[in-house]
């Protein structure tokens, strides 16, 4: 009897123990298998419910135009509702000066009016997306047209409005805008393009371009180009899907710079050809 009294007072006394140091063992736990998994990355900073400015890195240049005027609290603003990665680039965007007073006006806590936020986001999404068009989009329109009838909408844009569609007839390229180069950019083509490649265009190309390619290559390229050129001549359908690819070919090479981008000359208005008449009348 006085061994089983003993040896329950032995587990009483181990019992006790063992819960008075339980929270220490827990915790040594707890730190060991932390130590194990490594040091856990800070917790990212976010931003509280409500209206989010749910803007693109790639398009913070564009908004740090539009906000190096304003307030520095109400770029915080921004900065604090836009996701991480944009907010980041947003800040690195703004001018150096801007940039200070933006971070330290967003390390100030800020009670946030929601209807000033959205009336924020509508602004800038109003004049980051509101317009469309221009000259560029109609540009990439208008190339992805077949040739003869991407030449026939120039030609009727410009009847209709002269001044209107310059701008979008020099981002179209013709071919008698080659015209306008000199002998070093066809001598780039030249080298560019060998005979085996050119040849195939030379029968759908207008007279004077013709030539001046030809000219380009001398020599065994000369007597390539001319092996390689078909003998017949192509029919209306082929002869302009021809020049449109050798267009496209031009288009690429003076994209990475190899020839020099085809520009229209300029035509004179008759009102302003007329004035010149009359310039050169007054003085004799």
């Amino acid at each position: 009897m006085v061994i089983g009294l003993t040896a329950l007072s032995v587990a009483a006394v181990c019992c006790a123990a063992l819960w008075l140091l339980a929270p220490a063992i827990f915790e040594r736990g707890l730190a060991a298998q932390a130590a194990s998994e490594g040091p856990r990355p800070a917790a990212t900073p976010r931003a509280g419910g409500g209206v989010r400015f749910d803007f693109a890195a790639a398009e913070a240049p564009a908004l740090a135009a539009l906000l190096a005027g304003e307030d520095p609290g109400d770029i915080a603003l921004v900065l604090s509702r836009m996701p991480g990665e944009a907010a980041a680039a947003l800040l690195a965007a703004l001018p150096a000066e801007t940039r200070a007073a933006a971070a330290l006006a967003l390390a100030e806590p800020r009670r946030a009016d929601m209807a000033l936020l959205r009336a924020m986001k509508d602004e800038l999404e109003n004049r980051l997306y509101g317009a469309s068009g221009g000259p560029a989009e109609a540009a990439a329109l208008l190339k992805a047209l077949p040739y003869g009838e991407r030449k026939a909408v120039l030609e009727k844009v410009l009847a209709a409005d002269a001044e209107r569609g310059a701008d979008l007839r020099a981002l179209v390229p013709l071919d008698e805008d080659l015209l306008n180069l000199g002998e070093a950019d066809f001598g780039a083509l030249a080298a560019a393009v060998p005979p085996e490649r050119m040849g195939p265009f030379i029968p759908a190309l207008p007279d004077k371009l013709r030539g001046k390619v030809r000219a380009a290559y001398e020599g065994k390229a000369a007597a390539a180009l001319e092996k390689r050129t078909p003998d017949g001549p192509y029919g209306k359908k082929e002869a302009e899907a021809s020049l449109g690819e050798f267009m496209e070919l031009f288009e690429r090479l003076a994209e990475k710079g190899i020839v020099a981008r085809p520009r229209p000359k300029a035509k004179a208005a008759p009102a302003q050809a007329a004035a010149a008449v009359k310039a050169k009348d007054d003085w004799g």
